[in-house]
């Protein structure tokens, strides 16, 4: 998030609003050949969780078969990729002539960037399922630096040129995935005799092969918007939407992270204490979002004006504040997610995937016609919602929404409280509603507390020795 917020306003500068937003659309088309990942790097963690105390060359075992099938795949994504994308570039997105011909002559780059992202799908998923969190976040960390600063300095130093900042993007991914393989090798361990064996490929289709559905819609769903967006209004409109969308998001890091923690530990328990378990996440996880998303709904107007200037914020403000609210009821549906994919019921997401398509799409059109980029939003926020009410209902955390109205209601009324002005009435009453929030999240949840109370208390049993 820190990078993100140091660099936009850069990038911005450097490349434009009509560059940034034509990147936006290579990355988005790129998040599309996701499909190609058969759904074997989730399976991995699930079986290699499973696996954790039985012996090395049987993790092993699951790595070699994960890792060999998804390379294999990633080449035919990139192969596809290169023969699709020319006539896609060509006729489907709005954006100026020269730089559609700069992203065509990046082809190669971005086809063999498929097999790349493929593969450190399973060597990121191993890290999870051992539970090495520390190392795997400090080397996401890295990478996310890296992206960042790489293509960052290529403009600046060569000029904003596509055919410059697109490999530079994809070499610096692929380099990434080099401190992800020496943390495989120690943690799994590798060296102890495992290979690809064939016999364990029904197990790893068998649940992959649901998440190779999840796969295959969920860029539809998460990144479409910002598609129709290109197409209907421009590849300027897209920078407006991509901006706040990629900020407000980043919010997403708290939930994601706690579900992928919980995730090895689900898988482990049986039904009943893993329901247990996930509800008290649920209330842990509302209690730290609340407060944040409503502060950051509050201020989020009045940053964009002196982030991003007030002529970009007019457009990009109203986006964000939307699609906080879908980011908050989102974010709590990663645990009823992660806890039906912990139970061996990954068909369950895939087919709610399934059948919110279509109604999405045709909301989503209807949106961005008639309202733009607020109505793109607002579709956005309307699906993550009606797909987090069912997978609370499937996964039987239902009766935990109840404790939640107040959070709601809080992340409802916030954006009406934000200030046009630092010194205003509005600020008064934001900085009260923020209040409001934390003291909600401190009597909703009692694990919290503790959670809070214990650092406490050691420092102060240390400052009164």
């Amino acid at each position: 998030m820190f990078v993100s917020i140091v660099t936009v306003p850069i990038y911005l500068h450097l490349v434009g609003a009509t560059r940034y937003g034509v990147l936006s659309i290579v990355w988005l088309f790129l998040g599309y050949f996701g499909l190609f990942d058969p759904g074997l790097s989730r399976a991995a963690t699930y079986h290699i969780a499973r696996l954790r105390d039985a012996p090395a060359k049987d993790r092993e075992d699951v790595f070699w078969t994960a890792l060999v099938v998804n390379a294999g795949f990633g080449i035919v994504g990139g192969v596809v990729l290169y023969l699709v994308a020319r006539p896609l570039f060509m006729h489907a997105f709005k954006m100026p002539e020269t730089m559609r011909g700069e992203v065509i002559a990046c082809l190669p780059w971005l086809a063999m960037s498929i097999p790349v992202s493929i593969t450190s799908g399973v060597l990121g998923s191993v890290l999870q399922a051992r539970e090495w969190f520390g190392v795997s976040n400090a080397i996401n960390v890295g990478n996310v630096f890296l992206t960042q600063a790489t293509p960052l300095a290529v403009a600046y130093f060569h000029g904003p040129d596509l055919v410059w900042l697109i490999p530079a993007i994809l070499l610096a991914r692929a380099a990434g995935s080099v401190p992800s393989f020496i943390a495989v090798s120690r943690a799994l361990p590798l060296g102890s005799g495992g290979r690809f064996k064939r016999s364990l490929l029904g197990s790893l289709f068998s649940y992959g092969g649901w998440i190779t559905v999840t796969n295959l819609l969920a860029p539809i769903l998460t990144t479409i918007d910002r598609m129709m967006v290109g197409s209907i209004l421009g590849a300027a409109s897209v920078a407006y939407y991509t901006v706040p969308f990629n900020l407000v998001t980043r919010v997403s890091v708290l939930p994601g992270a706690l579900s992928t923690s919980l995730f090895p530990k689900l898988s482990r328990q049986n039904h009943v204490d893993s329901r247990v378990l996930a509800q008290d996440a649920v209330i842990v996880l509302a209690a730290v979002m609340t407060p944040l998303v409503v502060a950051v709904m509050v201020a989020l107007p009045l940053f964009m004006r002196f982030w991003v200037g007030a002529s970009f914020a007019v457009h990009a403000a109203p986006v964000g504040v939307i699609i906080l609210a879908g980011v908050w009821v989102n974010g709590l549906a990663y645990i009823p997610y992660g806890l039906l994919q912990a139970n061996n019921r990954p068909d369950v997401t895939a087919k709610f995937h399934v059948l919110e398509l279509l109604p999405f799409l045709l909301i989503l059109w209807c949106g961005v016609h008639w309202f733009g980029l607020v109505g793109a939003a607002w579709a956005w926020t309307l699906r993550v919602a009606i797909d987090a009410l069912l997978l609370f209902i499937v996964a039987r955390q239902a009766v935990g929404w109840i404790k939640l109205l107040p959070a709601a209601v809080m992340v409802v009324i916030a954006p009406y409280f934000a200030p046009t002005a630092v010194a205003s009435v509005h600020t008064v009453l934001a900085i009260g509603l923020i209040a409001a929030a934390m003291v909600w999240s401190w009597m909703s949840s009692h694990r919290l507390r503790v959670i809070i109370a214990a650092p406490m208390s050691r420092l102060t049993l240390r400052w009164a020795a």
